[in-house]
């Protein structure tokens, strides 16, 4: 499963608010690294004094390029292991392949400890008019076989910490994807339960059945496919989006017969199986449209439905209702956030002066 995780830029439509993703926090990272290199360097004086104290009296010099060399070879292989580490959880996280995932970690990082063991090496005794191969078997121990084992010991623990980490992590999205789904469930169920569509959906009925009674029937199925299909996708956290769109065939039904020629429904979404969606989020934001806008057959309320790029797009003119119904604010919220667990990629809502559009990712799962 791809993963990305830009934040999205979340906006209500009854009340036009718009909050934007929050400002870099790149000052506040480059103050915590500073403080972990200023204990670094602390640490690494205070090591070579309880060692050799009387080398700071005897022989500064020495000791001086002792302190900056072991500095300078732990924040080069700590910050070239962090590096590796970043880009192996980027491309190939622990749990898509644990044995691929382990041996990568091992081989990456003794070829990138060797590198910068070597490096730093060769730039210090450089400074000292030594050549590299001019070491003999007791300073490459001390210069490279060493660190070398360090840096293995010390990445082996960071690499176990961050498998379980990962693992923890995966528990507990899949516990809050279990959550956000049950209330999405509840949120739908209710929506659909509300006296105000049930008054409406048996007003309609009424009336079909005194004029219609063929349609009165067709109503009906319509309306028993759309509970069906809130119970029957209430333990699915995807589905293709065909099944979608046929679930919203039978809701908007309803909606047209409701509001006839008020509502223009354009919907240019391709029958493609190979892309997912959350189930009932479409149905979401259709009906928080309709909810919120005015609908009148002189001035319809126009909902189009398309893909552009990787995202699917819900687009409606905006005729704000002056009296607003009642909004809990949780529908475009939830939808987020159960998006937020199955991808990076954000839920984006734009509003303008005449549409609100709305943007959910198509999604993608390695077999």
């Amino acid at each position: 499963m791809a993963l990305l995780k830009d934040k999205p830029i979340a906006t209500n439509q009854t009340s036009g608010e718009v909050t934007t993703p929050a400002r870099d926090a790149a000052p506040g990272k480059l103050r915590k690294l500073l403080k972990q290199l200023a204990f670094l360097l602390a640490a690494i004086t205070a090591i070579v004094f309880i060692i050799c104290p009387s080398c700071f009296l005897n022989d500064l010099k020495q000791t001086t390029y002792t302190i900056t060399f072991s500095f300078v070879m732990f924040v080069g292989l700590w910050q070239a292991n962090k590096q590796l580490a970043l880009v192996l959880n980027k491309y190939l996280p622990w749990l898509e392949n644990l044995g691929k995932r382990l041996v990568l970690s091992i081989v990456g990082m003794l070829v990138v400890s060797t590198v910068v063991t070597v490096f730093i090496n060769a730039v210090f005794l450089a400074l000292k008019g030594i050549q590299f191969q001019e070491l003999g078997p007791q300073a490459l121990r001390n210069n490279v076989y060493g660190p070398l084992f360090i840096t293995f010991i010390i990445s082996l623990t960071m690499h176990s910490r961050s498998f379980l980490l990962g693992w923890r992590q995966m528990a507990i999205n899949a516990e809050r994807l279990q959550k956000e789904n049950i209330a999405s469930q509840y949120e739908s169920l209710k929506a659909q339960v509300n006296p105000h569509f049930l008054f409406n959906s048996l007003n309609v009925l009424t009336s079909l059945v005194e004029t219609d009674q063929q349609q009165a029937v067709k109503f009906i199925r319509k309306l028993s496919e759309v509970y069906r299909y809130v119970l029957d996708s209430r333990q699915k956290e995807v589905v293709p989006l065909p099944e979608e769109l046929y679930f919203l065939e039978s809701y908007i039904y309803l909606q047209k017969i409701r509001h006839g020629n008020a509502l223009l429904l354009y919907n240019d979404l391709p029958q493609d199986t190979s892309l997912l969606v959350v189930p009932l989020a479409l149905q979401m934001l259709l009906e928080n449209a309709i909810k919120h806008n005015v609908a009148l057959e002189e001035e319809p309320l126009k909902i189009s439905l398309y893909l552009d790029q990787k995202y699917i797009v819900v687009k409606n003119n905006r005729q704000e209702r002056r009296i607003r119904e009642e909004s809990t604010g949780t529908g475009l919220a939830n939808i987020e956030a159960r998006y937020g667990y199955l991808t990076g990629k954000p839920v984006l809502i734009q509003q303008t002066a005449q549409d609100f559009i709305a943007k959910i990712p198509t999604l993608n799962f390695k077999a």
